[in-house]
């Protein structure tokens, strides 16, 4: 999979012989919901690169950082996520004031223009633009002037509701972890890769995770050790840290928890 940034994207960063059909969106998680749309973007494969555009960061970490409580997935985690499930190229777009007050209209345009969007695939729920203010029927409307082809694509619901990232780090957070794993379409996995755990008694321990984490207390979980997963015995989570009962070699570089938590 190719990764650029948005300005080189758009500055046709690309190769100049090929379209794109687009999906765009945080894409925390990589949920059920998104594959829905990244699968609408995949059946375009063969005349079209299929195309993510997404945020290096959560917009909502940045902006609101007291009540972000963390992403599902860390960038790397999505990435990987992306890559695959078959998305040719990712385009990651640094979040910033600039940014952040381009309209609706000129956010398509670079699109259209510099990224060679020929089809877009967008939720009910989509806006975009300075304070959101195009919404998914706006995006259609705007894309037609632009030669764009864009599918509204009907969400994904759980329990009768649609599947959020939001409704996902909720889940987490309050411990409903069958439901998390549900909206996920798999289990819930902490990426440690990028952070160095100390030893403490019989434990790994991991400070400093921006994932967001159950309540704090014990858990069964399983940790990829040395390319295998194990059964840690004890996984006791409290704040930003876990403690992650230790076994012998090397320290665990994901944290997969058990649906019964």
């Amino acid at each position: 999979m190719k990764i650029l940034d948005w300005s080189a994207w758009t500055a046709g960063g690309h190769d100049p012989d090929s379209s794109a059909a687009v999906t765009i969106g945080v894409f925390d998680g990589v949920h059920i919901g998104h594959r829905v749309l990244i699968d609408r973007v995949l059946s375009r494969a063969g005349e079209l690169e299929p195309t993510v555009v997404t945020f290096r960061q959560n917009p909502k970490e940045l902006l609101h950082p007291d009540t972000f409580h963390g992403a599902v997935l860390t960038l790397r985690q999505k990435l990987e996520n992306l890559e695959e499930s078959g998305i040719g190229t990712c385009v990651l777009i640094d979040f910033s004031g600039n940014f952040s007050k381009l309209s609706g209209t000129e956010f398509l345009s670079a699109l259209a223009d510099g990224g060679r969007t020929r089809y877009l695939a967008v939720g009910t729920d989509f806006r975009c633009g300075h304070r959101l203010s195009t919404d998914a029927v706006s995006v259609r409307r705007i894309g037609l002037s632009l030669n764009v082809e864009t599918e509204i694509v009907d969400p994904v619901l759980y329990h009768g509701r649609t599947v959020s990232s939001s409704r996902i780090r909720r889940a987490v957070l309050e411990g409903r972890l069958p439901d998390a794993f549900a909206m996920l379409g798999r289990p819930y996995v902490l990426d440690l890769r990028d952070l160095v755990p100390s030893v403490e008694d019989r434990f790994w321990r991991y400070d400093g995770i921006r994932q967001v984490l159950p309540p704090p207390g014990e858990y069964r979980a399983e940790a990829s050790i040395a390319e295998e997963w194990r059964d840690t015995g004890l996984c006791v989570l409290s704040g930003e840290s876990a403690r992650i009962e230790a076994a012998e070699g090397s320290p665990p570089r994901f944290l997969r928890f058990s649906i019964h938590g």
